[in-house]
């Protein structure tokens, strides 16, 4: 088995426990979170897998995705998001998710753009250029955000099932 191979495979089974974890017991959140995180989740997960394999092109619509809860959170943020400071540091959390998010739906319709360009016989090689390290760099400065905001605002133990 490849390295590419193995690597799949352990990010999607780091992606099915994570969303477990999402989806785990919860008191604060209500249905609706709860389903949108655990969403959330699984987009990760296909986003990672997706990075690491080089299809860029399905990333802006999963992307996309968490970009919408974001906005749907910063218009109604959950119910634990109490008090000015609260707040401000919640709309901090989620705006700069939002603009990693942006960034990478941005970057990766680039590189998807520019790799439709190229016109070769055989398979082309990928490039190692400064917007496939730019979109994983997005990709780690928005999974960071969402980790930060609910370290911050999760506030309990999530049960595995």
């Amino acid at each position: 088995m490849t390295f590419r191979c193995r690597l799949v495979r352990v990010l999607a089974a780091g992606g099915t426990l994570a969303a477990s974890v999402a989806l785990g017991s919860a008191p604060a959140l209500g249905q609706d979170i709860k389903r949108l995180m655990g969403e959330n989740f699984q987009n990760v997960q296909q986003i990672l897998t997706n990075l690491v394999t080089a299809n860029y092109a399905t990333i802006p619509h999963d992307v996309g995705i968490i970009r919408d809860h974001v906005d749907a959170l910063l218009q109604s943020p959950p119910a634990i998001v109490k008090g000015r400071e609260d707040q401000t540091m919640f709309r901090v959390y989620a705006s700069a998710v939002k603009n990693a998010a942006n960034n990478l739906i941005e970057v990766t319709q680039e590189v998807v753009r520019r790799d439709s360009e190229r016109k070769t016989a055989a398979p082309p090689e990928l490039r190692v250029d400064y917007l496939r390290v730019s979109a994983a760099q997005y990709f780690g400065i928005m999974v960071t955000g969402c980790v930060q905001c609910h370290n911050q605002f999760r506030r309990y133990i999530v049960k595995l099932k």
